[in-house]
């Protein structure tokens, strides 16, 4: 896994030693607890065969990010459909789209909205 920081956003980025799946969300999940003040972005893009079941791992942490922290939470799904996934996990097909999504929002909060 690469850890990577853009401004106030970490990037936590899927490689080919990864496990998939709740391993991978395990391994998210023990950096997160050092960086949970912060906007997140999951970027699974790497992921061959990348599943909704694997976004969805996600839930908990994205729910947590935006609800309890008040950041951005975005997945980062290269070319996977995103039709199967609820409304409320924001996805972006590369990182750059991700990075937009946290500054369009981060913009929306300090705007009150």
């Amino acid at each position: 896994m690469q850890i990577s920081q853009h401004d106030n956003t970490t990037v936590f980025s899927w490689d080919s030693s990864d496990p998939i799946g709740v391993d991978f969300r395990n391994l998210v999940k023990g950096h997160y607890k050092n960086m949970h003040q912060q906007n997140i972005v999951i970027d699974l893009s790497e992921i061959k065969s990348l599943k909704p079941k694997h976004v969805l791992e996600f839930s908990e942490l994205n729910t947590y990010n935006k609800k309890k922290v008040l950041k951005s939470f975005v997945v980062v799904v290269g070319t996977m459909s995103v039709s199967q996934l609820p409304d409320d996990i924001a996805t972006a097909p590369t990182l750059q789209e991700a990075l937009d999504i946290v500054d369009m929002e981060e913009i929306e909060r300090d705007l009150g909205h």
